[in-house]
């Protein structure tokens, strides 16, 4: 039974709008993390979705290689 991922938070989707919109095809890997840096200074990971990420681990299964 595979599980569903969790639905996207409003603030979730609103951080990846702001971040797709100024993410360009060819950008350094320093201008990627300085604008995920700033979308995340701008739209703040909320309580709900911290929790809705720790679900989302804790049903993964466990794997050893």
């Amino acid at each position: 039974m595979k599980e569903q991922p969790s639905l996207p938070t409003d603030i979730r989707q609103q951080r990846s709008a702001w971040f797709k919109e100024r993410a360009k095809p060819g950008i350094t890997l320093d201008e990627v993390i300085r604008l995920n840096e700033e979308a995340l200074r701008l739209f703040p990971v909320t309580k709900e979705e911290r929790r809705l990420k720790m679900e989302d681990l804790m049903a993964m299964p466990e794997f050893v290689l």
